[in-house]
């Protein structure tokens, strides 16, 4: 078949455009000579060798050189494998002949090379088999000096080391949140703090942990910080248990890598020891300014009646008076001295049965009282010390000696709730209203008297709690009930 000219024209138009267009994308390779070749080798930044037969060098570039610190002279026909240690020689010769065999090695890999004044470097090699003009297998590996980086690793990931001991070893709790309040680290005292694992806590917002920030306090916080503002303040957390846990909290903003706020990075230092030593001043205050000023006041009065002419039922009433009141300052100084003995006694093991046994038999015989008892009779042990009888006769003798009923009844049970043990003590007195129970322990109430004092001192020293509620729900007439809750010791049978 004949083509016309005009379409013979046109193929002959369309192979001109393609061979323009390959001229455009391909590469014009120009016509290379020894002094091209030895400008780009000597001034790039990797060290490159070139190794021939039996282990030797035939040509390293002036970077190579720099590394090694020495002439070419030192290297050119020498065994590669002398400029290294032992160990090394052999792992870099044994790579040297696998790739000549064709065996798969790795094309990357650093080694410690032995420099001409004895120091040793680190170097990183990417390797390449090439067969050369003479038909020959040559090795080509371009080489860079890490050690400067390799150093820098090391020293980062010991200074990651010794800053992670020192944060995991710390007494003080150490939070890290993010810019939405999620809690991003917590060391291990921190933890401990609120009896948690690290993986309950990670992901949570801070505020969930604590009862004492509104919504608005946490917006101000952020606000606070956002601005660049540390700060030092008080805050109560949530134990696992349900207890509190007071705190100082220092916290401080950081600064992410692009200049914004990242979050917040905060100390927390547990000061529970503090706050008990101020109410344990307090309470010591309170029993100065309040209970013994009142006995105080008792005797001077009856005492003065005893030099007035009054009749003879007065004097007996008044000597009465101040043998009462004598004896109410000998029992607060007791307790107090209890008091005292608190923190310097070590937590053991104690049979809550056993001090039961005791001191309801004292209570039936001093205020004739009527026991009901339930519950385990078996030893129960718990985690207490040498006072948990003080602790327990404080509230046996505030169920009765405040009694005013002639026929006072004590209802008393211990039950065990997985690793708690629950002892219940309720009364049939005349109870105490909402207002009174709700301030029954709270700091600088007068409500619950010296004996209620310790004994909510006791139990925080023991890790427990204790709650007072109506003996009989509802009515609150009819009696309250004190709720303690004691650790249970392995020991228990």
């Amino acid at each position: 078949m004949k083509m016309s000219k005009k379409a013979g024209k046109q193929t002959k138009k369309s192979t001109k455009s393609a061979s323009k267009a390959k001229k455009e994308y391909l590469p014009v390779i120009p016509n290379w000579n020894d002094a091209m070749v030895k400008v780009i080798l000597n001034n790039t930044h990797d060290g490159i060798v070139i190794l021939g037969e039996d282990y030797k060098f035939e040509f390293i570039n002036e970077r190579g050189l720099a590394i090694y610190g020495g002439q070419a002279s030192d290297l050119i026909g020498k065994d590669f494998r002398k400029f290294m240690k032992e160990d090394m020689a052999k792992m870099v010769a044994e790579y040297y002949d696998m790739r000549r065999r064709g065996e798969d090695v790795p094309s990357v890999y650093s080694f410690r090379l032995i420099r001409k004044d004895g120091s040793e470097v680190t170097v990183e090699g990417r390797v390449t088999l090439v067969m050369g003009p003479d038909e020959k297998p040559k090795i080509i590996a371009h080489l860079q000096d890490i050690t400067q980086i390799e150093r820098n690793l090391r020293d980062l990931e010991e200074s990651k080391t010794r800053y992670k001991l020192l944060v995991e070893t710390m007494n003080d709790g150490l939070a890290i949140d993010n810019v939405n309040g999620e809690l991003t680290y917590v060391n291990d005292a921190f933890c401990r703090m609120l009896g948690c694992q690290a993986g309950e806590l990670i992901g949570k917002h801070w505020s969930d942990l604590t009862e004492e920030m509104t919504p608005e306090d946490v917006h101000e916080k952020l606000k606070e910080r956002e601005k660049g503002v540390t700060e030092s303040y008080e805050l109560t957390w949530s134990h696992k248990t349900g207890k509190t846990v007071p705190t100082i909290v220092s916290a401080t903003p950081y600064i992410g890598h692009d200049g914004k706020f990242a979050g917040t990075f905060a100390v927390v230092t547990e000061i529970s020891d503090q706050k008990n030593a101020e109410e344990s001043i307090q309470f010591y205050l309170d029993l100065l300014s309040h209970d013994i000023t009142n006995q105080l006041q008792v005797i001077m009065t009856s005492s003065g009646l005893l030099e007035q002419e009054v009749p003879a039922s007065y004097i007996a009433d008044a000597r009465q008076d101040i043998l009462d009141a004598v004896d109410r300052c000998n029992r607060l100084i007791t307790k107090v001295k209890r008091a005292g003995q608190i923190r310097r006694i070590p937590i053991s093991s104690v049979d809550l049965v056993d001090l039961l046994d005791e001191k309801t038999t004292v209570l039936k015989r001093v205020y004739n009282a009527k026991i009901h008892r339930t519950g385990s009779k078996k030893s129960v042990m718990v985690e207490a010390d040498v006072l948990l009888g003080e602790l327990i006769w404080n509230l046996l003798e505030n169920a009765a000696r405040h009694n005013p009923i002639d026929n006072k009844e004590v209802w008393i049970s211990i039950k065990t709730k997985g690793d708690s043990v629950e002892l219940s003590i309720g009364d049939n007195g005349p109870g105490l209203s909402d207002t009174r129970k709700k301030n029954l322990f709270t700091e600088r109430s007068h409500a619950g008297g010296v004996g209620l004092k310790l004994v909510r001192q006791m139990i925080r020293k023991y890790g427990g709690s204790i709650e007072v509620a109506d003996r009989v729900k509802g009515k609150s007439s009819e009696g309250v009930n004190f709720l303690v809750t004691l650790r249970k010791t392995k020991k228990t049978k």
